[in-house]
């Protein structure tokens, strides 16, 4: 029993937050502008943390997860972006009897704010606000040994502070993260008074998270280069990866960094890639990440 309920929470975990790094950024598209990025990814693990221990088990092998992910951004004017992003996930595990999961996950919507716009000469400072929402676009097995997703409804509000000056840009963003409840396909018996809304029978809670992102780097008409660091920490109480506990009450968190680089081609077309790593984590995979696309639409050294 301790081994299925592992395997169900680093099954899915991978795929709930390989995204959220790349989704807001510090840069505004500008008004009636698009651009639509459609990029492929794989994130691997063979190592997991319970809690916080770093663990492995042969019977799990080494966890696959790719996604084929489309986002779409569209300046509604030149101080108020909206973006839109839908992947599509596959995931499997190298050992063991698990079958692969693959389908739609959720889809995200998200409204980004430019309120403060402070210029001295050619430096530019920019104080933003994005608020998204996120949400299954099909119904999927939620709590099976391999899951493409959590099936929650999340509401996700941040603030950037984003800095350019000639090239050489600096973006810093902290966020709050709510996760609705969860319906499981299987009832469960757990029971946690302490929680505002107690888990009772198939219901359970998903703990909110807080986010920071770090992100610098050097953007020209042609090309740009930056690194980022990424930490997400639980909000609220959550358990442990252990034996009778359902994944999605699973507090999870970890420190990943990463470098994403583009390269333009023609005036309306680019190519993009990236690389990521976990350092340390709390009930999740240790996991690497590559990923690379295409990007078409409006693009200047200025987004």
């Amino acid at each position: 029993m301790r081994f299925k309920i592992f395997a169900t929470v680093l099954l899915v975990l991978l795929v709930i937050s390989s995204q959220g790094q790349g989704l807001i950024d510090g840069f505004m598209r500008g008004q009636r502008k698009a651009s639509l990025a459609v990029f492929g990814s794989q994130s691997t693990y063979d190592t997991y943390y319970v809690n916080k221990t770093e663990t492995k088990n042969p019977n799990l092998g080494t966890v696959t997860t790719e996604a084929l992910t489309v986002v779409g951004t569209y300046g509604l004017g030149y101080d108020l972006d909206l973006i839109v992003a839908a992947p599509y996930v596959r995931t499997q595990a190298s050992a063991g009897y698990f079958s692969k999961q693959e389908g739609f996950q959720d889809v995200t919507a998200a409204l980004r704010w430019e309120a403060y716009d402070y210029k001295l000469g050619r430096s530019k400072l920019s104080w933003q606000f994005a608020v998204g929402y996120s949400m299954p676009i099909q119904p999927y097995v939620n709590d099976a040994l391999v899951a493409i997703g959590r099936g929650s409804k999340n509401l996700d509000g941040r603030t950037l502070l984003h800095f350019k000056a000639r090239s050489f840009f600096l973006t810093g963003q902290l966020g709050y993260i709510r996760n609705g409840q969860v319906t499981l396909d299987h009832p469960v018996n757990y029971y946690d008074p302490d929680q505002l809304n107690p888990n009772s029978s198939s219901k359970v809670n998903v703990p909110d998270v807080t986010e920071i992102i770090v992100r610098g780097g050097f953007v020209t008409k042609f090309c740009n280069i930056d690194v980022w660091g990424q930490q997400q920490t639980p909000h609220n109480r959550g358990t442990n990866i252990g034996t009778g506990v359902p994944f999605p009450t699973n507090a999870i968190g970890f420190r990943r960094v990463g470098a994403t680089a583009y390269l333009r081609l023609l005036k309306q077309f680019g190519l993009t890639a990236g690389y990521s790593t976990t350092l340390d984590g709390r009930n999740t995979g240790k996991s690497t990440q590559i990923n690379a696309g295409l990007v078409i639409g409006h693009w200047t050294a200025n987004n």
